[in-house]
């Protein structure tokens, strides 16, 4: 397989660019530096996302994100936010495909591994519903750069309970062996969410969501179809482990949202969501 970064290449430009325009289209009076940044955080929110639903969750988490990344136009957290947030004092409302029933939301969640040393990982949208958690990762641009898998030696030498019989584990393994097996996905990752998913819930239903985005046009490179062959391949590798994988794509999402038809609060926020992010590339 050839592993030729994509990070600087067309399709990940054009994305950005694509990403650009239709916030510029929607914000004409906000300013973005060179590299698709707005001053403020606040400025890159749509019109029902309120800061009051977000702002304590991430100002918790690593990374100074508020401040940092998040004021991207292409920050996979803000997307998280602007796609979430509303159902913050609406929880009763949300739903995912198979899932409903959520009693809680928060934003940038740390689920520690049980291990010694390192920084927890921390999940885009953390839901809770009776009898169960969903942990979401949120991806927007960043499979369009090669990923190469990194585990600390403390994730096989410190993990001796159930889930060292887990996928999960037999593909981190797998990994350290072949870590060229995947070039967009960052499986990684996602091994270590699940790692924390279980440590921190127990054996309870627990479910690991990829959820990444994709243009209206996905045809216009192969690398989207190509990204989900290596999704369809990690789940298959870790299928019947704890916490389930599942994965889909954000306008997926929204057409579920928009499917549901009841409220029409979001139906409008669908169609917000759509203008800003639901480029032609």
């Amino acid at each position: 397989m050839n592993h030729k970064s994509i990070s600087d290449g067309p399709i990940r430009n054009r994305a950005l660019t694509a990403l650009q325009d239709a916030f510029s289209r929607l914000h004409p009076a906000v300013v973005l530096d060179g590299k698709g940044y707005a001053a403020d955080f606040r400025d890159v929110l749509l019109p029902r996302v309120s800061a009051d639903d977000f702002e304590a969750d991430l100002g918790a988490g690593s990374g100074n994100e508020l401040q940092t990344k998040f004021r991207a136009v292409h920050s996979s957290s803000a997307l998280a936010v602007n796609a979430f947030a509303p159902f913050r004092q609406r929880i009763g409302e949300l739903a995912l495909p198979d899932l409903s029933g959520f009693q809680s939301l928060a934003f940038e969640q740390k689920c520690p591994t049980g291990l010694r040393r390192g920084t927890p990982p921390n999940l885009d949208v953390l839901l809770s519903r009776v009898g169960g958690v969903v942990g979401i990762e949120s991806k927007l641009t960043e499979y369009l750069t090669t990923h190469h898998p990194r585990f600390s030696s403390a994730y096989e030498e410190e993990i001796r309970d159930a889930r060292r019989e887990q996928g999960y584990f037999r593909e981190m393994l797998r990994l350290l062996d072949e870590p060229d097996s995947y070039r967009l996905l960052d499986a990684a990752q996602l091994i270590k969410h699940a790692f924390g998913l279980a440590a921190t819930f127990g054996e309870g239903p627990v479910t690991l969501l990829y959820l990444f985005w994709e243009p209206a046009n996905p045809s216009a490179s192969p690398v989207f179809a190509d990204h989900r062959r290596e999704i369809a391949a990690f789940a298959e590798r870790v299928a019947g482990s704890m916490p389930i994988f599942k994965a889909m794509s954000y306008p997926e999402l929204w057409s579920v949202w928009s499917d549901a038809g009841q409220q029409d609060w979001l139906a409008r926020h669908v169609e917000e969501l759509r203008a800003r992010y639901e480029v032609i590339l």
